[in-house]
């Protein structure tokens, strides 16, 4: 098999199991909104669409451990989620449970951590520049962007500020980049 070939069938099943991972989130959002009579019908389609997809990656050789990872970790929460589910149901048919007339919650906008691709970030380049340098904590990193941010957004008046990396005059930076 040629390296071209190779990352492109791991570009592949990455964007399958995030793509398991989406519909997951959203068929527990529907289920949500299922328990708080958001929504009339059980969301009965979407998850078995979901565990068709799950059956046909677990079809699948997967060549790195990463992959393997990460799918058993979908597997195991969907199956968690199922369980409660079931178990849910199960309690609404005997009548020991009632549909509360409560909304659910908005689900918050998914976009990765951006902090955390901040901190990686951070931790790549300062171990390709020096590998025996110290790494300051995540933790101290992220409550100084943390508070930088708002400052940011009032300065800027934008929406939100994405935070980059950058590697200027032998110094290490952090760059704040407004979106409007």
């Amino acid at each position: 098999m040629t390296p071209a070939k190779n990352s492109t069938e791991d570009t592949s099943i990455d964007a399958q199991l995030s793509l398991l991972e989406a519909r997951i989130r959203d068929l527990k959002f529907d289920y949500d909104r299922y328990f708080t009579k958001d929504i009339k019908l059980e969301p009965v389609r979407k998850r078995e669409d979901v565990e068709r997809m799950i059956l046909r990656l677990s079809k699948m050789q997967f060549l790195k451990v990463s992959h393997r990872f990460t799918y058993e970790n979908i597997i195991s929460r969907f199956i968690s989620l199922k369980t409660y589910w079931d178990k849910r149901l199960r309690m609404l048919e005997a009548g020991l449970a009632k549909r509360t007339g409560e909304p659910a919650p908005v689900p918050p906008v998914e976009e990765p951590d951006s902090y955390h691709r901040v901190y990686d970030d951070y931790v790549r380049l300062i171990t390709s520049l020096n590998p025996s340098a110290s790494v300051t904590s995540y933790e101290s990193i992220r409550k100084t962007l943390e508070s930088k941010r708002d400052e940011l957004i009032a300065q800027y008046k934008c929406r939100e500020i994405e935070f980059k990396v950058e590697y200027d005059n032998k110094k290490l930076k952090f760059k704040a980049v407004p979106k409007y």
